[in-house]
């Protein structure tokens, strides 16, 4: 049974609609020719059967070769045509041009359906004018309807399956172009994503272990410093909270919902301050920050106070929070070594994106001696 519907499946895969289509012909061929109407003039049917039989066979071969040799297939069948003018026209022959002229134009190129839509109009407008001529107005009139329905029907039903094709196409590439878009955008939205988590693992717990790192040096050799033991603590947990509230921000669609308060910079304060450092912040009396603008602030900060102690421990860092009309204005300034580079880590790239975010604006240099952070940003967000 099932090698049975192998041979069947295979049977209907090669027996498709062209070759249907051109074993119709062939039938129907046959048919005219029992019932006496082979040639288009009744009275003109001078072929012998087997002239007859290689007609068919002939316009057979030419409709199989048309399924894959369009253009090779309407040569052949006007050349058929042209010879079999002298002793016809048969009209199987011109009904086999029907499916020929169809394969022609619906899988063939560009140019071939233009030299097709002139083979029509010189075939109707001949045709009826050779029988004008020679049988009179009916006649001629006759022979204009059989030219179109014989040329330009099967011409103009290629033209719409071959624009309905190429629709498809259109609309198959569009799908095609949208898959990639939605893809590249959830691409971008997880690399997005992935970038987030890492500047919120940086910007909250790294500070605080950095400060850890640096006191642990310092306790190490002044093992006797309590202070500096209560500070790696505080660090500690101050690190593990900041954890925690890493997990519930990454639960939250963007970063507005960071609840970070100035208040949360005392830990790093205090550590720098263990390490030898002092660190100065002025805020400007009766300053009220939107929540959101206080938590960027807050990042920045905290950003800039780790990378004071870990890059100038002992230098005492100023820190200015103010308003200059609708912009909250922070500087940070420490003393740094001659020569020092400008940093291009991730944390500056953090603080410039936090600013940015907010539609303000931060820069970080070296000027005079002393490594300058500035930060101005809006009050009121759009």
């Amino acid at each position: 049974m099932p090698a049975t519907r192998t041979l069947m499946d295979r049977l209907a895969a090669a027996f498709d609609s062209a070759t249907s289509a051109a074993v119709g012909v062939f039938l129907v061929g046959l048919l005219l020719w029992a019932v006496g109407g082979w040639a288009v003039v009744l009275d003109r049917d001078l072929y012998p059967p087997a002239a007859k039989v290689a007609l068919l066979c002939a316009a057979f071969a030419i409709q199989l070769t048309g399924q894959h040799r369009p253009a090779l297939a309407f040569g052949l069948m006007v050349a058929l045509l042209a010879a079999d003018f002298v002793y016809g026209p048969s009209l199987p022959l011109w009904i086999a041009l029907t499916d020929v002229i169809f394969l022609a134009v619906s899988t063939g190129s560009d140019r071939l359906g233009a030299v097709v839509g002139w083979f029509a109009v010189a075939v109707t407008a001949g045709g009826s004018l050779l029988a004008l001529l020679t049988f009179g107005l009916r006649a001629g009139l006759y022979t204009g309807l059989i030219a179109i329905a014989l040329t330009w029907s099967p011409l103009g039903y290629a033209r719409a399956v071959r624009a309905s094709r190429r629709m498809v196409g259109i609309e198959r590439d569009a799908a095609r172009a949208e898959l990639a878009a939605r893809d590249a955008e959830r691409s971008a939205a997880l690399g997005e994503e992935r970038r987030r988590v890492a500047r919120d693992l940086h910007d909250t717990v790294a500070g605080h272990l950095s400060a850890v790192a640096i006191l642990s040096e310092v306790a190490q050799k002044d093992p006797g410093n309590t202070a500096v033991l209560q500070s790696i603590r505080a660090g500690s947990l101050a690190a593990l909270e900041e954890m925690r509230a890493t997990i519930d921000l990454l639960t939250t669609p963007d970063d507005t919902a960071v609840t970070a308060r100035l208040s949360s910079l005392d830990g790093l304060i205090d550590a720098a301050q263990a390490a030898g450092g002092t660190v100065t912040l002025r805020r400007q009396a009766e300053l009220s920050l939107p929540t959101g603008v206080e938590a960027v602030l807050t990042r920045i900060l905290s950003e800039t106070i780790a990378n004071a102690t870990k890059h100038a421990p002992g230098a005492p860092l100023t820190i200015d929070v103010g308003r200059d009309a609708d912009r909250v204005v922070v500087t940070a300034t420490n003393p740094i070594t001659p020569g020092r580079a400008e940093g291009q880590g991730n944390g500056l790239r953090n603080m410039i994106f936090r600013a940015e975010s907010m539609d303000g604006t931060l820069t970080a240099r070296a000027e005079d001696g002393a490594w300058c952070v500035r930060a101005r940003i809006p009050l009121v967000q759009r």
